[in-house]
């Protein structure tokens, strides 16, 4: 096929990869029995950005592509594959709920579907479960997408997708969450570089919130459609 930057926007859609799924990620018992206002999500989200779990996943995408280009360099081929399996059981294990691990599963099933469609078929052995990162990163490889734009995609499709169920939650205007995901920008940006700049073992992530919020949610995305 073709190759067009472009590409990067079909994981931004909000109907693809995933199509109808909006998974709210441990928000709705989260925000249970709070006077949420929408300052508040905007710094839960910030909060996230800054030293939560997405940026453990966003730091995973870059070492899944620079693997898989080492792989095409025809560098050190079954250690690489090795450690693809290895990192990629380490982060849907780092996965506080099997909510969570499902949406993982699910999601990155969807994306390998899609890209196959586009004519890139996964070559390599996966888990019987796979990480979204171990998808999307690999969308981005065939894309020819650069890290730094796998990165800020990311988490600004992170971003947007929790502010869509934040919207389904509380009181909120699609406006404000419009705003909201702009003040998110400037933090995404330095982020992501931040990210590109480190090593795995230096990525450090405390925000337990969300995470003890998730391990108590049982269903993370029903009550979100249930109108």
């Amino acid at each position: 096929m073709n190759k067009s930057h472009l590409l990067k926007y079909l994981l931004t859609s909000p109907n693809l990869p995933v199509g109808g799924f909006c998974y709210s990620e441990g928000l709705e018992s989260f925000f249970d029995s709070k006077n949420i206002t929408p300052e508040y999500v905007k710094n839960t989200l910030i909060s996230e950005l800054k030293i939560g779990q997405i940026k453990l996943d966003a730091k995973l995408l870059i070492e899944f592509f620079n693997i898989f280009k080492e792989i095409n360099n025809t560098k050190s081929l079954e250690s690489n594959l090795k450690r693809i399996l290895s990192l990629d059981k380490w982060i849907i294990a780092s996965k506080d709920s099997i909510e969570i691990r499902e949406q993982q599963n699910q999601m990155s099933k969807s994306l390998f579907d899609l890209i196959s469609e586009f004519g890139f078929e996964y070559p390599y052995e996966k888990n019987k479960k796979c990480s979204w990162p171990l998808a999307w990163s690999w969308a981005c490889y065939c894309f020819e997408i650069t890290r730094l734009e796998m990165v800020e995609n990311f988490l600004y499709a992170w971003s947007a997708n929790q502010l869509s169920a934040s919207l389904r939650l509380i009181p909120m205007g699609s406006t404000k969450a419009h705003l909201i995901q702009r003040d998110l920008l400037p933090i995404i940006t330095e982020i992501s570089k931040q990210i590109m700049d480190k090593n795995l073992d230096d990525i450090y992530f405390g925000n337990v919130g969300l995470a003890m919020a998730q391990q108590n949610h049982n269903d993370l995305y029903t009550k979100l459609f249930r109108n």
